[in-house]
């Protein structure tokens, strides 16, 4: 995750630099901004939503996720009240189990196991932090509502997990970053907008781990999203 922000850094130190260097280089952006018919630059859609899956037993309430669908991306508008949006985001989901079941390493393999007798459990969790590639068809209803799905493509950059229980009365933690992502997955996303706020749906069919070393699960989320 760190290597991962260094990059990031970089990057925008690096284009910072060259921009300083061309000033002479003037683009006037503001007819990409706009919201005009055509082609237009296009930055939003903040999600915040609950995560659930099956094949594993999850609080779905205690289970987050935080996402910026485009954090910078593209817009076609057609005069008929449809609209197409293409970018690059980011994505962070949180799946925590119920306190009856907790993920356990078993060498290189993540399974779900019962706490150890006499173990008050806090939280089991797996994060995975993703880059997207949203695709997203909006159709306009009426004059504040529009409707919109599409296929998100995920690049499962990083994942995690952490069991905290207390034993003996000691506080016990296991967590590991080495755990296996499956590399890219396809989520089906759709939902309602009305004015600058709406409620979405979010499926795959993918499993998130990888099968040959975690238990297998696939994710479904609902949510709120904003300035979309």
């Amino acid at each position: 995750m760190k290597r991962i922000y260094i990059i990031i850094i970089c990057v925008v130190a690096a284009f910072s630099a060259w921009a300083e260097d061309n000033d002479y280089i003037q683009v006037d952006w503001y007819p990409l901004c706009s919201d005009s018919v055509g082609w237009n630059i296009y930055i939003g859609g903040f999600v915040v939503g609950w995560d659930n899956a099956s094949g594993i037993d999850v609080n779905m309430g205690r289970s987050m996720e935080l996402g910026w669908l485009n954090v910078f991306g593209a817009k076609f508008k057609t005069r008929y009240g449809q609209r197409i949006t293409a970018g690059v985001g980011i994505d962070w989901r949180n799946y925590k189990l119920h306190n009856n079941v907790r993920f356990q390493r078993d060498g290189d393999y993540l399974s779900i196991a019962p706490y150890p007798d006499g173990a008050e459990p806090k939280s089991s969790r797996v994060k995975v932090f993703s880059l997207t590639l949203p695709v997203l068809v909006r159709q306009r209803l009426f004059s504040t509502v529009d409707i919109f799905a599409g296929p998100v493509v995920n690049f499962n950059l990083h994942a995690s997990v952490e069991t905290i229980y207390k034993l003996n009365g000691e506080k016990v933690k296991e967590s590991s970053d080495k755990i296996h992502p499956v590399p890219v997955t396809v989520d089906i996303m759709g939902g309602v907008k009305w004015k600058f706020i709406g409620a979405y749906v979010r499926y795959s069919p993918c499993h998130v781990l990888q099968e040959r070393y975690a238990v297998a699960f696939t994710p479904f989320t609902t949510g709120i999203i904003m300035g979309f």
